[in-house]
């Protein structure tokens, strides 16, 4: 049951410590490493991708029925998750929070629910997540 867990969740946790990892770096270093990319893109491709992960760990062996629930606590965990992201980042010197991101985010968690939603759809796409 534990090997259960960990290795559906693990990509979640260590992916929302790579993020606040992330956090940890100097504005200027990140500017200079981001290609030119909008703020707005990198936040809501990284929680995008964080999504999804949440996903994968929350839809393991779950009936459709409760499937609804569990993309709502994934929403809740990714906003959560923000929140917590950009207060730290308030915290760190050369670096700044806002809301802007956080919504960003938020958008990017909905999507990755969004996308996974529309690919069950795709039977053998169901089974495989099932049997993982």
């Amino acid at each position: 049951m534990v090997t259960y867990r960990i290795k559906y969740y693990a990509p979640a946790v260590l992916y929302v410590i790579l993020i606040f990892s992330l956090s940890s770096l100097n504005q200027r270093f990140v500017v200079n490493h981001t290609w030119g990319v909008k703020d707005f893109v990198l936040h809501f491709t990284e929680y995008h991708f964080y999504g999804v992960t949440l996903i994968w760990a929350m839809l393991r062996d779950k009936p459709r029925i409760e499937l609804k629930a569990s993309y709502r606590l994934a929403v809740g965990l990714g906003a959560l998750s923000a929140i917590c992201d950009e207060v730290y980042q308030y915290f760190v010197p050369s670096r700044y929070g806002t809301i802007d991101d956080v919504v960003a985010d938020v958008f990017g968690v909905i999507l990755s629910i969004i996308t996974f939603s529309l690919l069950m759809k795709i039977p053998a796409l169901e089974r495989f997540r099932i049997n993982a």
